[in-house]
């Protein structure tokens, strides 16, 4: 099992070594949807990582924005740290981005992942490249750079012809702690310009684009020098000389935090959007793509991964909350116990904007079917339900692509930590499968942190956040209602607006 990650008060000393030297202290940054996370770890000599301190930021929609959120939450933990730190590691979401001018200015705002862009700027891609998304295993979606650079090329041709960079959230924070542009494979095989593999920028897409590889920020494979804070880095709380590792994919690097690094392991995510992710040696990258998952590969290079999303989740339960308040549905959910927790009548189609795989379908939306009670208790604990059904959906869908079942799946997220019983459920539906959660609530900046340090030499590889294992909930009987759930998700058509009592929240 995975070394344990504890939380002690911040100052006081920190930990000796068995040399008494001071521990290892590492900072780790995740740029999320929602917020900016920044955590500082400390490493003892009994490799026994230690979180110190965690700092939030609201996410910003500009470049000015997200740096300063990002210099804000690093100064809190550099400021927390007892002695010097030895590296810093940098997750971020993929499809997020912004061109830079010739004197480092933003000339345009962060391009989102959610950001609205016109399919006629996908069309125009794979009109030259049809085979593209099976290529990078990238689904056909309007998220990739490349078609952000197509409709920025078409719709902003002056911003677009005086763009000296394109860099991603992560490659920004990077070059602003550095000087020096870089990422890592499995932010740039997110692009559709990178091949599957995401080792080299495609130049017949770079030309088709109109670029220059040198607008796009240096690819570095695992175990490449890192470079090193400059002095710029001051303003961040951070001295010069401290290595830095854009550590990855923000979902890539929970599960390779979480442990979940062999094929055969699974994990899924439970944040603003959900995520499942499969590791294996075999992925069926055609049909994970048409299936609407990626293929790309695990932090080390070692293994693929097939990555699955869904963007309810967590910002669902936020939407509920704020339409229903009456619902209380966090603190209901939070209330449930696993022992007791007895299957809801209802039913939700839990899709308030499409529905990304499996069985894509943009047009999917929000649809409740009331319970025979239709009590309030009632209609939460089918949104809950319905939730974990949809990531078994996710699950067996990766299993099949990668040709076996998981051995493993391992919770990870705050949810997981919030909601006890929503781990339960999972292990339910998981079967035969070994159900564990990570108890760390910020595991992908956690995880920044941790690969910063394998990548700058001063921890051994096979370090890791804790896992304990999970009991399924005795009563849950969701094989009926998963078949249930899975028939309706595919048989329903109809726009929710005149469903009787179907009221999107």
């Amino acid at each position: 099992m995975a070394t344990g990650l504890t939380t002690r008060p911040s100052g006081g000393t920190a930990p000796s070594l068995g040399d008494g030297s001071r521990a290892t202290a590492l900072i780790g940054i995740d740029l999320g949807s929602t917020s900016t996370k920044a955590a500082l770890v400390e490493i003892s000599s009994a490799r026994e990582p230690v979180l110190r301190h965690v700092a939030h930021r609201v996410s910003a929609r500009d470049v000015p924005g997200l740096l300063a959120g990002a210099t804000e939450v690093t100064r809190a933990c550099a400021e927390h740290a007892d002695g010097p730190i030895a590296a810093v590691g940098i997750a971020a979401m993929a499809e997020s981005g912004a061109a830079i001018d010739h004197a480092g200015l933003p000339l345009t705002g962060l391009v989102r992942w959610d950001a609205h862009v016109d399919r006629a700027h996908l069309d125009a891609l794979l009109s030259s490249f049809p085979d593209l998304a099976t290529d990078t295993g990238v689904p056909a979606t309007t998220k990739p750079a490349a078609v952000a650079l197509t409709a920025l090329r078409s719709e902003q041709p002056q911003a677009f012809a005086r763009m000296r960079h394109w860099a991603g959230a992560a490659d920004l924070l990077t070059h602003a702690l550095t000087g020096v542009r870089t990422t890592d494979h499995t932010l740039a095989g997110r692009t559709m310009m990178a091949g599957g593999r995401g080792e080299v920028w495609d130049a017949e897409v770079l030309a088709f684009l109109g670029i220059h590889p040198s607008v796009l920020p240096e690819l570095r494979t695992p175990g490449a020098a890192l470079p090193r804070t400059s002095t710029s880095a001051l303003a961040f709380g951070l001295p010069a000389g401290i290595p830095v590792t854009v550590a990855g994919h923000d979902h890539i690097v929970g599960a390779w935090a979480a442990g979940v690094r062999a094929p055969g392991e699974a994990a899924d995510s439970l944040g603003t959007a959900e995520a499942v992710v499969r590791v294996t040696d075999a992925a069926d990258r055609r049909g994970a793509v048409a299936a609407g998952f990626a293929v790309g590969r695990t932090i080390d290079g070692a293994a693929s991964t097939i990555l699955g999303g869904s963007p309810a989740c967590g910002a669902l339960l936020a939407q509920w909350d704020q339409q229903h308040p009456d619902d209380r549905v966090h603190a209901r959910l939070a209330e449930l116990d696993a022992e007791t927790w007895t299957p809801a009548a209802g039913m939700v189609l839990p899709y308030p904007s499409g529905r990304q795989c499996p069985a894509p379908r943009p047009d999917a939306a929000l649809r409740i079917f009331p319970g025979s009670t239709d009590t309030t208790d009632d209609r939460v604990r089918s949104l809950l339900q319905s939730l974990v059904c949809h990531a078994r959906w996710m699950r067996e869908t990766t299993d099949a692509l990668a040709g076996d079942a998981a051995s493993t799946v391992t919770l990870l997220g705050s949810l997981a930590q919030r909601i006890p019983v929503w781990a339960s459920l999972t292990a339910a539906a998981a079967g035969t499968t070994t159900t564990l959660r990570c108890t760390v609530s910020e595991p992908v900046a956690a995880g920044a942190a941790l690969i910063a340090g394998v990548r700058a030499g001063v921890l051994a590889d096979d370090v890791a956040l804790p896992r304990e294992p999970v009991a399924p909930a005795p009563r849950a009987h969701l094989d009926r209602i998963f078949r249930r759930f899975v028939a309706t998700a595919l048989a329903d058509r109809a726009a929710p607006a005149a469903a009787p009592k179907g009221d999107t929240p």
